[in-house]
C-alpha cells in the first residue's frame, strides 16, 4: 500500500511540473518580469524597472538561467540624478522556487555594463542606505557575482571629491582558484587628478559573515600617494580594517582631503605605519618614517563616533631638521635657489627674501580646524641644522573647538631655555594671537656670531594680536619684550668704536671688558615697539638707546651712543644709527656725529692741532651707578 502511495504522490509531482512547463511555454517567460520588479523594489526600498523582455534558458532542476537587459534602480531625488544603478545586461541563475515563496535567490549572476552612482551631498547624506526600514524588505540571495566592464561613479560635494572607478572581477586567478575583484578609475579631489588601482577578494567574500576581506589598493591624489595592503571585516565591514599602509608626498597638509586630520606644510615626507580600525576610532601604531632631513615616529588615534572627531598623537624625532621646523610656520631657513629643495619650500623662501621680511604671512587654515579637535604630544630630542643654537624642542598642542593651544612650547639651547604658550583662538570673527613666555641662559653670539659681545640673556615675552598669520598678529600686536643681559663681555676696541672715540680706539687692546648690566624694555602698542629702557654698562662706560621697532613693516630705527663714566679725549662723542628692515639691518653715524667730525677737521686746518683736540674732548659723564638703580627693584622682587 505504502508503494502504491508513493507512486502516485511521485506522479502528482511530474503531472504539476508536467502543468507547470506548459503553463510557461504558452504564457512566455516574461511574466517573471513583474515579480521580480516588485520583490526587488520592496527589498531596496527602489523602484527597479526591467525595460527589456526576460530571456530565460529552462533547466530541469528549475533554476532557470534569466537575462535582463536595461535595467535601472531609482535614486534619492536630492541627487540630481534619475538612476542609482543601470545595468546594460544582468545573466542569472533564479531558483523559481523561492521566488514562488517571495525569496529572490540568485545562485550566480554576471553583471555587464554596470554603473553605479555613489553621491554624498554638502550635508553629508549619502544616497546608498537600501532597504525598507520596517525590516519587511529583504536583499537579494547572491551566490556568486562577476563583473564585467562595469563603474563605481562617486561624488562627495562636502570634500569636493569626484572620481570614476571601474570593477570587472577576475576569474581563478590566485593559487586556490578562487575569484579576485580588479578596481581602477580616476577622478579629481579639490581640483587635482586623481586616480587608484587596486585588487582583492572575489566580491562574493563580502557576503561571508565568517570571512575577511583581502585587498591592496594604491591611491594617488596630486602629489600625495597611499599604499595599503590588508583586510576588511566580515561582509567587507569598514568598522574593522587592519593592514600596512605607506603614505609619500610632498607635503603633509595634503593629507586633511584623505583623511580630515589638519596637518601644516612640511618637506616631502615618507612614512609606513600600521592601520586599525576599531569600531569608530583609527588607530595607526609604528609610525616610521622622514619628514623632509627629520625622522619621525610615533603613534595616532583618530575617533570618529564623538560629536566632533578627535585626533590623539604622541610623535618623536631623534634628528630633527631646523628647515623642516620653519616650514611649519612657512618660514623655511633655506637658500630660495637651492633646487635641492621642495618646490614649496623655496617659494616661501623666495617670498620671505623678495618682500625683505622675516615674519611668514602663510595663514592658518580656520576652515580644517573647524570641524575636529585633538591633541598632540611632540618632542624633537635633537635640532639639526641650526648651528650649536638651537638644541631641541618639544611642545603639548590641543585643539578645542577651533581654540589651538600651544602649552608648553619649550625650545633648549645651549645652556638656555625659551618656555611658552601661544595660544591662536578662531571661534570669533577675527582670529585671535596671544604668546606668553619667558626664557633664561640663552647665549647672544648663538644668535649674533662675533668674537666681538658676549652675553647670556634672560626675559619675557607678552604679546597679544589680532590675524591668521605671524606676520598680521604681530603687525597689531600689544604688550611688552623684556630682556636683562645676565652675563656678558665686549671687547675695549668696539666699546670705543661704538663711541666713535677715535684716539682710545686706535691705542686700545683687544682685551674684552665686562659688563655691569643690560636691561631691554620694549613697549609694544598696535605693532610698534618703543624702546623705553636699552642700555649696556661696563664700570667705566655706558650704551645708551632709544628709538622703535615697527612690527607692521618690519623695520627698526635705533639710535646708539656711548658715554664714559669720566671725561677723555679723542671722542667724537656722537651717536651711531642702527636700523633698516629686520632682515637686513643697517649701521651709521648719526648726523650730530657727522657734524662733530667737521667741526674736527675746520678746526684742525683753520686754527692749530691743539684746537682740532679739543673738538674731541667729551666732558659729558654718566652716572656709574645706574646698574644699582635699574637692577635693584629687580632683585627685590626676586627675592619676595
Amino acid at each position: 500500500m505504502f508503494v502504491r502511495i508513493l507512486v502516485g504522490l511521485v506522479a502528482l509531482v511530474l503531472v504539476a511540473c508536467l502543468a507547470l512547463v506548459l503553463v510557461i511555454q504558452l504564457a512566455g517567460w516574461d511574466w517573471l518580469r513583474g515579480p521580480v520588479e516588485n520583490r526587488v523594489s520592496r527589498a531596496l526600498d527602489r523602484q527597479v524597472t526591467i525595460n527589456e523582455p526576460l530571456a530565460v534558458s529552462w533547466r530541469w532542476n528549475f533554476v532557470p538561467r534569466v537575462r535582463f537587459d536595461s535595467v535601472t534602480v531609482s535614486n534619492e531625488d536630492w541627487t540630481g540624478d534619475e538612476y542609482f544603478i543601470t545595468l546594460e545586461r544582468a545573466v542569472a541563475d533564479v531558483a523559481v522556487l523561492d521566488l514562488l515563496r517571495g525569496r529572490v535567490n540568485l545562485r550566480e549572476a554576471w553583471i555587464r555594463g554596470m554603473e553605479l552612482r555613489l553621491s554624498v551631498d554638502e550635508e553629508g547624506r549619502n544616497n546608498w542606505g537600501l532597504g525598507r526600514e520596517d525590516g519587511q524588505g529583504r536583499i537579494p540571495i547572491v551566490g556568486a557575482l562577476h563583473l564585467v566592464e562595469s563603474q563605481v561613479i562617486y561624488r562627495n560635494a562636502a570634500r569636493e571629491v569626484s572620481f570614476t572607478a571601474n570593477l570587472d572581477s577576475v576569474v581563478a586567478e590566485d593559487q586556490e582558484g578562487a575569484d579576485r575583484t580588479a578596481i581602477s578609475g580616476e577622478g579629481e579631489m579639490r581640483g587635482r587628478p586623481l586616480s587608484f588601482t587596486g585588487e582583492g577578494d572575489g566580491v562574493m567574500r563580502l557576503r561571508d559573515p565568517d570571512q575577511s576581506f583581502a585587498f591592496r589598493l594604491d591611491i594617488e591624489g596630486g602629489e600625495t600617494r597611499f599604499l595599503f595592503d590588508g583586510r576588511l571585516g566580515a561582509r567587507g565591514s569598514f568598522r574593522e580594517v587592519a593592514g600596512a599602509l605607506v603614505l609619500r608626498g610632498q607635503n603633509l597638509r595634503e593629507i586633511y582631503d584623505f583623511t580630515g586630520i589638519p596637518a601644516p606644510d612640511t618637506s616631502p615626507y615618507d612614512l609606513s605605519l600600521d592601520l586599525a580600525r576599531v569600531d569608530d576610532v583609527w588607530q595607526a601604531r609604528n609610525i616610521e618614517g622622514v619628514v623632509g632631513d627629520s625622522d619621525l615616529s610615533g603613534q595616532l588615534d583618530y575617533d570618529t563616533g564623538r560629536d566632533r572627531p578627535f585626533v590623539d598623537a604622541e610623535l618623536s624625532s631623534d634628528s630633527l631638521d631646523f628647515n623642516d621646523i620653519g616650514m611649519l610656520i612657512g618660514a623655511p631657513a633655506i637658500d630660495p635657489d637651492d633646487m635641492s629643495e621642495s618646490e614649496l619650500a623655496r617659494a616661501q623662501a623666495r617670498a620671505l627674501r623678495d618682500e625683505g621680511r622675516i615674519f611668514p604671512r602663510a595663514p592658518l587654515a580656520v576652515e580644517r580646524i573647524s570641524g575636529v579637535d585633538g591633541r598632540l604630544v611632540f618632542e624633537g630630542r635633537e635640532v639639526t641644522g641650526a648651528g650649536q643654537a638651537l638644541t631641541e624642542v618639544s611642545t603639548i598642542i590641543t585643539l578645542d573647538d577651533r581654540v589651538l593651544l600651544f602649552e608648553p612650547l619649550e625650545f633648549g639651547f645651549r645652556g638656555g631655555r625659551l618656555v611658552t604658550r601661544v595660544e591662536v583662538n578662531a571661534r570669533g570673527e577675527d582670529t585671535i594671537t596671544s604668546a606668553d613666555g619667558t626664557f633664561s641662559g640663552i647665549r647672544l653670539e648663538d644668535f649674533i656670531p662675533n668674537d666681538r659681545i658676549e652675553g647670556t640673556f634672560s626675559g619675557d615675552i607678552s604679546l597679544v594680536g589680532t590675524g591668521d598669520s605671524i606676520r598680521r598678529a604681530m603687525a597689531t600686536s600689544n604688550g611688552r619684550i623684556r630682556a636683562l643681559l645676565d652675563e656678558g663681555s665686549i671687547s675695549r676696541r668696539t666699546l670705543e668704536l661704538i663711541g666713535l672715540d677715535l684716539l682710545n680706539y686706535i691705542f686700545a687692546s683687544d682685551e674684552t671688558v665686562a659688563t655691569s648690566c643690560g636691561v631691554a624694555d620694549i613697549a609694544v602698542t598696535d605693532g610698534i615697539g618703543e624702546a623705553e629702557t636699552l642700555l649696556v654698562a661696563t664700570p667705566d662706560s655706558q650704551i645708551h638707546g632709544e628709538g622703535r621697532f615697527d612690527f607692521r613693516r618690519e623695520r627698526f630705527d635705533l639710535r646708539v651712543q656711548a658715554r664714559d663714566t669720566s671725561p677723555n679725549i679723542g671722542s667724537l662723542g656722537g651717536p651711531i644709527n642702527i636700523g633698516g628692515r629686520f632682515r637686513d639691518p643697517e649701521i651709521a653715524p648719526d648726523d650730530e656725529t657727522y657734524l662733530r667730525g667737521a667741526a674736527t677737521v675746520a678746526l684742525g686746518i683753520f686754527l692749530t692741532p691743539l684746537a682740532a683736540v679739543l673738538g674731541t674732548v667729551q666732558i659729558d659723564t654718566v652716572d656709574g651707578g645706574v646698574c644699582e638703580r635699574l637692577l635693584g627693584p629687580a632683585d627685590a622682587a626676586e627675592g619676595e
